[in-house]
């Protein structure tokens, strides 16, 4: 399985589908590990631009030939194909900022682990992201592009952090400025306090919900009356001017088109005008509730945000 394996990488490999050939050798690694589909499975991720992989699989064939396993065509070829790849690893050294503990470190999504903090660490030219959080800190987050064989220092900034308040507290009043009400149409920062917006808007809507009751109960009794005459015509049709079975309309008869329209006209105003009074009276009793029990002074609602090793935490502060 390995051989066949092997053998389905080389082709693969001669016909530069690397991903392809990388899968087949790093299965048959699975089964046989041997210094040559190391040597080779190094060479497949090298042309894919992942050189921090393909050097650890180079330097896994110089322990495999170091352990014993003879290989005299990888042996010869190795140490100039790891050099080359070592040239194109560029190095990135995190640097945390002294007197912090608890720092979680990551890059591109991933953990790293604190024996690589501080130190020359290799990796894949490209753009990637660092992100540090610390308790008690402001999380930093930052994108850096490297280029082949790039050496970089990435200092991390994690300052403390602070609570930030949703609106500025109002002075406070002097002998020669007279405070306003708490309940003013306006602050003294000139925005307008939620309590008002909310009254405002539950005032309207109890204003739109009773218009469309009325207007919709109106519809209802003209529909009403339409359909009383329209009924009076279709009797005059009828034989007796009788129909206790209500099927006169069963065939065309003068009036028939009127009575059903507006009987649909009668239903439909009446779910109108129901819906609306119901708006009404729903909104009428919001506008209570808050007009008598949201307190019309409280202090600016303040955030405060904290960051923990993954986790966090968002409070709020306020009267509402």
């Amino acid at each position: 399985m390995a051989r066949r394996l092997f053998d389905e990488g080389r082709a693969a490999e001669d016909a530069g589908r690397w991903r392809e050939a990388a899968d087949k050798f790093r299965k048959a690694t699975a089964i046989k590990d041997t210094p040559g589909m190391r040597f080779h499975l190094a060479r497949c991720e090298e042309e894919q631009g992942a050189f921090v992989e393909a050097l650890v699989e180079y330097d896994r064939a110089r322990e495999l030939i170091d352990s014993g396993i003879r290989a005299a065509d990888v042996e010869k070829l190795l140490a100039d194909a790891r050099e080359r790849v070592r040239a194109k690893v560029a190095l990135l050294t995190v640097r945390l900022p002294s007197g912090i503990e608890n720092v979680s470190v990551e890059l591109d999504g991933k953990a790293l682990s604190g024996s690589v903090l501080g130190v020359p660490m290799p990796i894949n030219p490209g753009v990637h992201r660092v992100s540090a959080v610390a308790v008690g800190r402001t999380p930093f987050a930052q994108e850096l592009a490297l280029s082949t064989g790039e050496v970089r220092q990435l200092p991390v900034e994690l300052p403390v952090a602070t609570t930030v308040p949703l609106a500025p507290s109002a002075p406070p009043a002097t002998s020669s400025t007279a405070a306003r009400p708490a309940d003013a149409a306006l602050s003294d920062d000139g925005a307008v306090p939620t309590r008002t917006i909310a009254l405002v808007g539950e005032a309207s809507l109890f204003a739109a919900g009773l218009g469309t009751g009325i207007v919709f109960s109106i519809a209802k009794g003209n529909a009403t009356d339409r359909y009383r005459k329209a009924n009076l015509l279709v009797l005059m049709s009828v034989p007796g001017g009788r129909d206790p079975d209500g099927r006169a309309c069963s065939k065309p008869l003068p009036g028939c088109a009127e009575l059903d329209q507006a009987q649909k006209d009668h239903d439909r105003a009446a779910v109108f005008a129901a819906g609306g009074f119901i708006a009404a009276g729903v909104s009428a009793a919001a506008f209570g509730l808050t007009y008598w029990l949201w307190p019309r002074g409280s202090a600016p609602p303040q955030v405060q945000a904290s960051v923990a090793p993954g986790r966090g935490g968002l409070s709020v502060s306020g009267r509402f």
